[in-house]
């Protein structure tokens, strides 16, 4: 059995979201410091750092918000999803491949190719089995008509062996 997953994977990849995390804290503290300095200019009188306030607050929020969005929440997703692949439930199933879809698609902020798989039929007398293949790994060569035993949760795959 060929497993996509490792703990070194897991490791590392936690490693790397502490880091980001610490990036993130920074540019929070950044962005509260402006604002602090911009509302101790305030006297009281004449010289309202108003406009000085509200850009450092609008500036530093979008940072943060786009920090998020772009650098951390995809690794945090991949990350549980190394970590549930490495220590979820997951079982075993041998099917026959059938053909590969060529667009990804995106599921819970991963990237993945559908997979389709002959298996037993079901009580519809449906055969196709989809399965989510990791975009991060080079698609196995799986020739149409091949028997394939798959280690999956979910529908995503987490090892095989042809």
């Amino acid at each position: 059995m060929h497993f996509l997953y490792t703990e070194q994977d897991l490791a590392r990849l936690k490693g790397q979201l502490k880091r980001r995390y610490a990036v993130f804290l920074a540019i929070f503290l950044v962005a509260a410091v402006l604002t602090g300095l911009t509302l101790i200019m305030d006297d009281h009188k004449q010289n309202r750092p108003e406009v000085q306030t509200t850009l450092a607050v609008i500036l530093g929020g979008s940072a943060m918000i786009f920090y998020w969005d772009m650098m951390i929440h995809p690794l945090s997703a991949y990350t549980r999803h190394v970590d549930t692949a490495l220590h979820g439930r997951s079982h075993e199933i041998t099917v026959t491949f059938d053909h590969l879809n060529e667009e990804e698609s995106v599921v819970e902020a991963i990237t993945y190719r559908d997979i389709i798989f002959l298996g037993e039929a079901d009580r519809h007398g449906i055969r196709e089995q989809m399965f989510y293949w990791d975009v991060e790994f080079p698609l196995p060569a799986f020739t149409p008509g091949q028997e394939v035993t798959l280690r999956y949760f979910d529908r995503y795959i987490t090892g095989y062996s042809a």
